[in-house]
């Protein structure tokens, strides 16, 4: 089931992720808004035979850099069926290369494109304005967005988890049910801060009619923030059904992750229609516009990204994709962020490392019993249990389970293994060392927990069950 589960979720990260990113990237090689590639050329660049080249030359290594990621992504993703902990790690080391990889495409194209703006100089005759600022759309900017205070029931609700005794005291009672909880804060907490983050983006001015400004700046504002409340509250219900599930004594199982999967998926659906109703309805409203302004700040971006010391902004609209941001290189904050994201990717890389190896012990880990004195220790991987020889009050040799229900509170459990703590419905507090598909299994009752366990060896579990009942 685990399996199952890594490929779907992996599956349909990795379409969506290259569906989505070949909606936004892909076209930059026609002459869109005034610009080729992200620099502003007039319409008859078009016809240069040395533009034209350099456009097919991107469309070409775009959909291919596309469809080999796609490949890619299926055959990390199919991994999962062979190697959980190998899948994941190879997964992540893809995720950063497609990532980075669409970024660089579009710088190299970019610089190569400015550099035959200059050549021709395309420049000469036209407007050079660097900054245009439109006062009307400014004055009226407080209005474009949705109140960030929409996201304040969330929050609440969120909240109401800790601030009544009986239900934080259910959550902190069993070890890792605090993060659902947790994440019930922290997720309108952080779609707060991204919702003030984006109303408070500086307005554009993309014409010389005042009512074209303001339609674009609203539409652009009020798409993201709406997306936003919407993404969070689907997002929030997913993650409380769950607190719900735990609260009521529920265990959970296939159909409550797969509801919290739907209702992320529902809040991803949100953001994937903010970004398509901004692009098809900006480049409607800018195609039938016959007094754009012409703003040629192209010196900035001659490199592949921006760097205008000039500007106050650190974060300002990518020339590539108008539903992205870029960074303004030339302040200082701009360079730490991208020293602090490297070092986040670095570590993320050795997390995913660690969960690899911590995957693979689990795929080839056999469960051990040493005894010492009158000692009992039985271990697999990261847990052992120890406990004496007196204290055992029933042992039992058993072909399956229990028929109950067992929730995993400290463990791993994979297709092949569950190991760790686990609270069952009748048998209490639990602890277990079992190989899924290897019968029989010794249940060892002690005073406080009740243990299971087996080998992956022929007859090595009969072998124990004999020497635990002859002491």
């Amino acid at each position: 089931m685990m399996t199952v589960i890594c490929f779907i979720f992996f599956l349909f990260l990795d379409v969506s992720m290259i569906g989505l990113c070949a909606y936004c990237y892909s076209g930059k090689e026609n002459w869109q808004e005034g610009m080729i590639l992200g620099i502003h050329v007039p319409r008859e660049a078009q016809q240069d035979p040395q533009v034209q080249a350099l456009a097919a030359k991107h469309r070409k290594m775009f959909r291919r850099f596309q469809w080999l990621n796609l490949l890619a992504a299926l055959a990390f993703s199919a991994l999962c069926f062979v190697s959980i902990g190998i899948g994941i790690f190879l997964w992540s080391l893809w995720c950063m290369e497609y990532i980075f990889g669409i970024l660089l495409l579009g710088m190299a194209h970019q610089r190569q494109m400015y550099a035959i703006k200059q050549q021709r100089r395309w420049y000469e005759g036209e407007c050079r304005t660097a900054v245009a600022v439109d006062t009307r759309v400014s004055a009226m900017a407080g209005r474009f967005p949705f109140s960030w205070q929409w996201h304040l029931p969330a929050l609440a609700a969120g909240l109401c988890l800790w601030a009544f005794p009986g239900i934080r005291g259910r959550f902190l009672a069993e070890p890792g049910e605090w993060l659902f909880p947790l994440m019930a804060v922290l997720l309108p907490v952080f779609f707060i801060a991204l919702h003030i983050c984006l109303a408070k983006r500086k307005n554009e001015v993309f014409s010389q009619d005042s009512a074209i400004n303001e339609t674009l700046n609203r539409l652009h504002k009020r798409a993201w923030t709406g997306s936003i409340i919407g993404a969070d509250y689907a997002s929030f219900a997913g993650i409380l059904y769950l607190c719900l599930r735990f609260l009521w004594g529920e265990t959970l199982d296939f159909a409550d992750y797969l509801f919290f999967c739907a209702a992320d998926f529902l809040g991803a659906l949100c953001i994937v229609a903010a970004v398509i109703r901004i692009r098809q309805r900006r480049r409607e409203i800018l195609e039938a516009d016959r007094t754009p302004v012409t703003v040629d700040d192209d010196e900035y971006w001659k490199n592949g990204w921006y760097s205008n010391p000039n500007d106050r902004h650190l974060f300002v609209q990518s020339r590539m994709n108008s539903t992205s941001y870029s960074m303004n290189m030339a302040r200082p904050a701009a360079k730490w962020w991208v020293a602090v994201t490297g070092v986040i990717c670095v570590a993320a890389i050795g997390v995913c490392l660690f969960i690899a190896v911590l995957f693979g012990q689990l795929e080839h880990a056999s469960t051990k019993l040493d005894m010492e004195g009158h000692t009992i220790t039985i271990s697999n991987m990261l847990y052992d249990c120890s406990f004496a020889v007196d204290d055992i009050q029933e042992i039992q040799l058993l072909e399956e389970l229990p028929d109950e229900d067992f929730s995993r509170t400290n463990g791993a459990a994979t297709d092949r293994l569950l190991v760790g703590h686990f609270e069952g419905e009748s048998s209490g507090r639990t602890e277990m060392f079992l190989f899924r598909k290897e019968k029989p299994l010794i249940c060892v009752k002690l005073p406080e927990k009740t243990v299971f366990f087996n080998s992956d060896a022929d007859g090595e579990t009969e072998e124990w069950y004999e020497m635990l009942r002859g002491l």
